[in-house]
């Protein structure tokens, strides 16, 4: 269900959780509003007061004493106002960083499948541009409430004051400013509605600029060439982009130019009822000289009044998003559920297909699945046949479109999604290393609770250890030297088994290696397999390899093509069977192993 956000709503919910991160912030932001509609207040009656007494022929010392007085109260009115202004500005730059931080949280917590999706990715990336920079709603939020509340409270009270003198001149102010809103409320909506259209533009230009200069595709830049490419489609979406830019230039130039032309004309015709009250009416030099000061502030507080309105809806349209990628609802369980095994269980498919949101076909279809306790699975097939996405079903992060799955007779979905992960050591194929020492990219925890003789274990089941003996600091070598000074990187051979030696240490009962030694030379990664086969007794594991060979040790094999399991077997049943998996071993074996298919 589609949840509906508005100004005021938006307001609550950040100041709601703005007073569990910082109280003195919200009462900050309470403590500067009236000393914003004083000020400008007793500026006004000051030199009122000064011609008045001076008409009155009042004494140099009540003068005086009435000039230091006011004087004094508009100085400490100043300083309180700065003060808390200060207060309120580097608060709101912390704030804006736990908002970033709320919204790292759910990036980390939602459900896979949901961020994955192109629906996620675009609101997740909306999140991230309204909390981007020092301008964005968040951090001006407070500043923006403020300047609003002074600006009502002030246009309240000039309004009250300035009926005295003549009603029209109110009505003429505050109508022509109403007019001025609406063209301002317009662009900004139009601004808001149109953002689908270059927000996806904004997500390829960054990742361009992520790319360029990103260390580990330097080399295949300036190999291949690829900078011209990379400039040509730069200058394609930014060519969108600026399209759409100035669109929305033109619009605010227009609209500008309107607020101008009618403001000009308001205080003129005010300027002119003034100018001929005080010729034909009567008005004292002291009222003119307070009048004349008070409309020209009454245009700031009804000009403040709507810019200030304007930009709390444009604030509130960004917290709309941020709202939005927050409340985003997992279907995944992430309360209390039923235990998770504490034994490596068994795990059942039954009947499972499984569809991508934005396809309109099936990736996998109707798998009917059991794996036994301990049992050693292999999942073969051509690219693009389901195999990655069988094991992300398999570990959680998927959720299956039809069928269900069970492990140890109980439905996953019954399971908190987190604790159930915890039963999977997993290693896709995409390795990913943190910049920091070789023993935490392992562990992935604090220092201080690291365990250094399994880390070596497990970096000598993985077959690193002696590399990382080489290495500066041993296990304390920091990794990644495009973002750490004296780090190292390692090859992707290595990288790969560090991920491996990462998986051992987590030691889950069910183990999941998607095709993480494909940056070995085949006899490598049978070594590796094998190794993990001898290491892995009592585990439950299932591998998958484009390289058939590699995959002989396994109890079963599935083979699988266009989401389907066509064959599945032991290696010796399904050479015998001669189908399809018997037929592309027979290619394979042609190119890195003789007499293989007997």
């Amino acid at each position: 269900m589609k949840k509906n956000y508005n100004l005021k709503g938006n307001i609550r919910f950040i100041f709601q959780k703005t007073w569990h991160i910082d109280k003195i912030l919200v009462l900050a932001t309470f403590v500067q509003i009236p000393g914003l509609v004083l000020i400008p207040l007793l500026g006004a009656y000051l030199p009122k007061y000064t011609v008045q007494m001076v008409s009155e022929g009042a004494g140099s010392i009540a003068l005086m004493s009435g000039l230091i007085l006011l004087s004094g109260i508009i100085l400490l009115l100043h300083i309180i106002d700065k003060y808390t202004g200060a207060k309120i500005q580097w608060r709101s730059f912390g704030c804006r960083f736990q908002f970033m931080n709320l919204c790292n949280q759910k990036i980390m917590n939602i459900d896979y499948e949901m961020l994955e999706s192109p629906n996620g990715q675009n609101q997740m990336q909306k999140a991230q541009n309204a909390l981007m920079n020092l301008n964005s709603g968040i951090q001006q939020l407070f500043a923006q409430l403020i300047s609003l509340t002074s600006n009502i409270i002030g246009l309240i009270t000039y309004s009250v004051v300035l009926w005295t003198f003549n009603s029209w001149v109110v009505l003429l102010l505050f109508g022509m400013t109403v007019v001025c809103y609406f063209f301002n409320h317009a662009n900004n909506k139009w601004y808001h509605r149109h953002m689908d259209n270059w927000v996806p533009i904004d997500r390829k230009i960054n990742y361009i600029k992520e790319k360029s200069g990103d260390f580990t595709v330097a080399k295949d830049m300036r190999m291949y060439d690829m900078g011209s490419w990379f400039d040509e489609l730069f200058e394609s979406y930014l060519y969108e982009r600026l399209f759409w830019h100035k669109k929305g230039e033109q619009r605010a130039f227009l609209v500008d130019f309107i607020t101008v032309t009618m403001n000009l004309l308001r205080d003129g015709i005010a300027y002119v009822v003034l100018l001929y009250q005080s010729v034909n009416g009567g008005l004292s030099i002291a009222d003119f000289v307070l009048y004349f000061t008070l409309i020209g502030q009454y245009s700031g507080w009804l000009l403040g009044t709507v810019s200030g309105y304007t930009q709390m809806q444009s604030t509130s349209l960004e917290i709309c998003d941020i709202r939005r990628f927050l409340d985003m609802e997992d279907t995944l369980n992430h309360s209390t559920g039923n235990p998770v095994p504490t034994l490596t269980p068994e795990v059942v498919l039954k009947d499972v297909s499984f569809k991508y949101r934005s396809s309109e076909h099936l990736t996998l279809k109707h798998i009917n699945l059991t794996i036994k306790p301990g049992e050693k699975i292999a999942v073969v097939g051509l690219n693009g046949a389901g195999k990655t996405t069988l094991v992300k079903l398999i570990c959680g992060l998927y959720t299956p479109t039809e069928g269900h799955i069970e492990v140890n007779h109980t439905n996953v979905a019954a399971f908190n999604i987190d604790e159930y992960y915890s039963m999977f050591s997993v290693v896709f194929q995409d390795i990913v290393l943190m910049p920091v020492s070789v023993a935490k990219n392992i562990a992935l925890c604090q220092e201080s609770d690291i365990d250094y003789e399994k880390v070596d274990s497990v970096l000598k089941m993985a077959d690193l250890y002696d590399k990382v003996q080489t290495l500066p600091h041993k296990e304390k070598t920091l990794l990644l030297k495009s973002v750490q000074d004296h780090a190292v990187d390692l090859s992707g051979g290595e990288q790969q088994k560090l991920a491996l030696a990462r998986a051992l240490y987590k030691g889950g009962q069910i183990l999941i290696l998607d095709e993480p030694t494909a940056a070995l030379d085949p006899i490598s990664e049978n070594c590796m397999y094998q190794k993990y086969n001898e290491l892995t007794q009592n585990t439950t594991s299932i591998f998958i390899s484009h390289r058939l060979s590699s995959t002989r040790f396994c109890d079963r094999i599935l083979f699988l093509e266009n989401g389907e399991i066509v064959e599945q077997g032991t290696h010796e049943e399904l050479i015998r069977k001669r189908g399809k998996y018997a037929q592309l071993f027979h290619v394979q074996s042609q190119y890195y192993k003789e007499g293989a298919l007997e």
